[in-house]
């Protein structure tokens, strides 16, 4: 099953995950990015967002939506579509990885996208652990 993407976050946070997940995947038709900015009302944002989807809807089997943070408003317009009786799978809390893996898995069903979000979501954050090379080192040791 094929997926669309759309990254619903506020300011250009969905616009430069994307950009960054296309310097690795290349460029991504099935991914739309959605950027609620201060000069832009929710209304404006949720009809970008349903057009975004109803693009989405009619070329892939289902659509993937990626917000930043819970309660937001890309989140509630995430929510009210989903309400609306959208089919979509939706997440809040998106990170590179999540992008990057999503973009790379291009057939997936709604469960196994959110088994790769899950898996994604617990090892994308990691504490950097570093120890100073000895004084003759030149290299750190990681």
């Amino acid at each position: 099953m094929s997926f669309g993407v759309i990254l619903a976050t506020h300011a250009q946070i969905g616009c430069a995950l994307l950009e960054g997940a296309e310097m690795l995947a290349g460029k991504q038709e099935r991914a739309r990015a959605l950027a609620l900015t201060e000069n832009k009302s929710v209304a404006q944002f949720e009809a970008e967002f349903n057009e975004a989807y109803d693009e989405l809807a009619a070329v892939y089997d289902h659509v993937v939506v990626l917000c930043d943070i819970y309660g937001g408003t890309p989140f509630n317009v995430t929510s009210r579509a989903k309400l609306s009786g959208k089919q979509l799978t939706a997440f809040t809390g998106v990170n590179l990885p999540i992008v990057i893996d999503l973009l790379f898995s291009g057939d997936l069903t709604p469960d196994e996208v959110r088994a790769h979000v899950a898996e994604q979501a617990a090892t994308s954050v990691q504490e950097i652990k570093v120890e100073l090379a000895a004084e003759d080192e030149d290299d750190l040791d990681l």
